[in-house]
């Protein structure tokens, strides 16, 4: 997260350098530590039998934060090294690109919820905050994406995927 679009954009552009995503990053986790609440001692730990109470549980606050943190902190990531990957090489086009986007935003709103909610369930406020803050920068991550599909599309596509998706490769 944030490794490619970052990348690109302090390589190749003057859209953001990296003490202003770096002053971005630490101001969300100051406010991120500013709302997140103490921990609670006297809170029943579940173990859920199947997926649907897994997600269940998870959106609903009952789970550990790491149970419903790091599964689709892992699957994100992985998600938009795979997609990346494909677009460097050739076998993604534009529209399929932004299409894992748009599939994958649904879950993204799933994912903060659960981790906001989980968050009292961590026995340290600092990792709740960190927790937080990586949800927050998912949605940072989203917004650098777009400005490269929009306004920067030749540092990341082809000239031919261009063609395809624009009629024009700019």
């Amino acid at each position: 997260m944030l490794i490619q679009s970052l990348t690109l954009l302090f390589n190749f552009t003057s859209f953001i350098s990296w003490y202003e995503a770096l002053t971005v990053a630490l101001a969300i986790a100051i406010l991120t530590y500013s709302i997140t609440p103490a921990v609670l001692d006297d809170w029943e730990e579940r173990n859920p039998p199947t997926l649907y109470f897994y997600l269940q549980w998870s959106w609903l606050g009952y789970l550990k934060l790491k149970d419903a943190f790091w599964p689709f902190f892992i699957l994100f990531n992985g998600i938009l090294i795979y997609i990346d990957y494909r677009v460097g090489e050739g076998t993604f086009t534009v529209a399929s690109w932004f299409t894992m986007h748009v599939i994958m935003a649904m879950p993204l709103i799933y994912w903060t919820g659960a981790v906001w909610r989980c968050s009292k369930n961590c026995p340290s406020r600092i990792w709740a905050t960190v927790a937080r803050s990586i949800t927050l920068l998912a949605y940072c991550e989203y917004a650098l994406r777009w400005v490269i599909y929009k306004y920067y599309p030749n540092i990341l596509f082809s000239c031919e995927q261009m063609i395809i998706h624009w009629g024009d490769c700019v």
